[in-house]
């Protein structure tokens, strides 16, 4: 790490944005009538939720200056089609809205997509974005493993896109029979004695819950290795993921606390998750890497 090099200053307000890029999640759609979340602390609109998305999208398509991609961070559709044998058919809208989009979406996987399917369904799925990815030539370090859901892209010259598989250790989407569903039961069980393992009561650690996920450390020194190539070449970074919660500058999964890579961090690097907006111009963001949902 150079430790010489200047830290970026603040934008100016009259200086012209490079690109944008949108950004929008938990669409959450359902054909159902309006319910609540899971703490009944938030009202859900899921079928007029379609309405929303489609709206989005239009406004993206009538853009003087078009984003150059959409960076969809998961909960796509509600876990409720699950249980109303809906999900095939629920996706299939979502996804025929994102057809009517002009330009490129990267999708992102949360709770809701393991609701709904298995790791292996979403794969094989139109929500596996990975062919959009870019290889950084005689870098095969920088070339993610099969077996997590993450990538690297550049949409814009310096600056590159990481998109992260926030339930690559779950228990979620997983065969109940497999070993790795074993590992992560007993690494959320560890963590939480309640019965109710989506619950955060008494926990110190309240991410420890079943609708939560972490990262492997495979996947973590693989982030490690992208995130030196762009700090040698002086490339600005934008992580995306499924929703986290604000805290300081650690890897908050569920597998423990673990320190960022890098001793002193890069000079730039963006964390785009929930609260979602319209479209989002490059702003410098505390770099937050975290796993959180509901």
């Amino acid at each position: 790490m150079d430790d010489a090099k200047p830290s970026p200053g603040p934008p100016s307000e009259t200086s012209e944005p490079l690109f944008s890029f949108g950004v929008i999640a938990d669409v959450q759609y359902a054909d159902l009538e309006d319910g609540y979340n899971f703490q009944g602390s938030r009202r859900r609109h899921y079928r007029h939720s379609l309405v929303h998305l489609r709206g989005a999208i239009e406004h993206w398509n009538a853009a003087g200056s078009p984003p150059r991609c959409v960076l969809q961070l998961g909960d796509v559709i509600d876990g409720y089609n699950a249980q109303h044998d809906a999900s095939e058919e629920a996706l299939g809208l979502v996804l025929d809205a994102f057809q009517t989009l002009s330009v490129p979406v990267h999708h992102a996987w949360g709770n809701h997509e393991f609701y709904n399917f298995s790791r292996d369904y979403l794969t094989r799925s139109k929500l596996n974005t990975k062919f959009l990815e870019d290889r950084i030539v005689r870098h095969p370090e920088t070339v993610p493993s099969e077996n997590y859901y993450a990538y690297h892209f550049v949409p814009f010259p310096q600056f590159r896109f990481i998109l992260l598989d926030a339930y690559d250790l779950s228990v979620l989407g997983v065969d109940e029979s497999s070993a790795k569903y074993q590992q992560c039961l007993e690494i959320l069980k560890a963590h939480n004695p309640n019965a109710e393992l989506n619950s955060p009561e008494g926990l110190v650690e309240p991410q420890y819950v079943q609708f939560n996920g972490g990262f492997s450390q495979e996947q973590l020194n693989w982030l490690n290795e992208v995130l030196t190539f762009s700090d040698t070449n002086q490339e600005k970074v934008v992580i995306a993921m499924s929703p986290f919660t604000q805290r300081p500058p650690t890897v908050c999964a569920w597998p423990g606390i673990t320190e960022m890579p890098w001793p002193s961090g890069p000079t730039s690097v963006w964390c785009v998750s929930s609260p979602a907006t319209l479209t989002t111009v490059a702003t410098l963001r505390t770099p937050v890497v975290c796993t959180t949902s509901t």
